[in-house]
């Protein structure tokens, strides 16, 4: 059926999913990226509403007649899309927070670079485990996660009857919360090892006060440092694929939790 055969219905149930895709596209990984062209993001979001089209059923509800409440509606499915993909970026976000602490018990808290997906300064580990983990991340598959999201949530939650209830936010909440648990784990090796360096150079410190430590324990630490993250890559690796299973099952159960009483 081409788009100008549209009747109403079908293009009201095409804004629809348009604006759910949208939300999860804007801030999901790889497709949510700074560096991604705005019409590419506008290509994908529209090829996908219109392959899904067919699947999708039509709102079993009639929409508000009046602006307000119609705007209300419109605003959820975007932000039901927004919810979901965010939920999915939080172990990337780890991932880089992991590298944030590596980065600052190496001493490269001043070796700063631009973030294009946020626009700020961030360390240099931080940004390099970043981008490690978007390509782990396309090895695996894991794009398409992202996508069997989008056609579940649609399986899930009948269009303009998002509900956002307490439980989602709940879920919400400690998939952050445990955004910081999953840092340390990413992180554990390479913090581990500076921390027991650190420790152990200031043993030295006080029992040979004749040595400089400044000058022999930055390039030490900055040795060791890349040393571990180069020997953690495997572990990283697969403690990341574990990781995307967990992320698997918080989508699921955010988007179970904004289905409609």
């Amino acid at each position: 059926m081409s788009l100008l055969q549209l009747g109403a219905l079908e293009f009201e149930k095409l804004l629809l999913i348009i604006l759910r895709i949208t939300g999860i596209f804007a801030v999901a990984p790889v497709f949510g990226h700074r560096n991604v062209p705005m019409l590419v993001k506008a290509g994908l979001v529209l090829i996908t509403s219109i392959v899904l089209l067919p699947t999708v059923s039509s709102p079993t509800i009639s929409l508000p007649p009046d602006l307000f409440g119609l705007s209300g509606v419109l605003i959820k499915e975007v932000a039901a899309g927004l919810a979901v993909g965010f939920t999915s970026l939080l172990l990337f976000i780890a991932i880089q927070f992991a590298g944030d602490i590596i980065g600052l018990q190496m001493g490269f808290g001043i070796v700063n670079v631009i973030d294009p997906n946020s626009s700020m300064q961030i360390p240099l580990i931080g940004q390099f485990q970043f981008l490690l983990a978007m390509l782990i991340f396309l090895a695996v598959d894991g794009h398409h996660l992202v996508i069997s999201a989008i056609a579940g949530s649609f399986r899930a939650i009948p269009l303009g009857q998002v509900n956002f209830s307490n439980l989602s936010a709940e879920i919400l909440i400690r998939a952050g919360v445990d955004t910081l648990a999953q840092a340390i784990k990413l992180g554990a090796p390479c913090i581990v090892t500076l921390f027991l360096l650190d420790v152990s150079l200031g043993i030295v410190a006080r029992t040979v006060p004749q040595m400089n430590i400044f000058i022999v324990g930055f390039p030490l630490k900055i040795g060791v440092g890349l040393f571990m993250l180069a020997a953690s890559f495997p572990l990283v690796g697969y403690v990341f694929s574990r990781l995307l299973q967990g992320l698997n099952n918080n989508i699921n159960n955010l988007i179970l939790a904004m289905r409609p009483m």
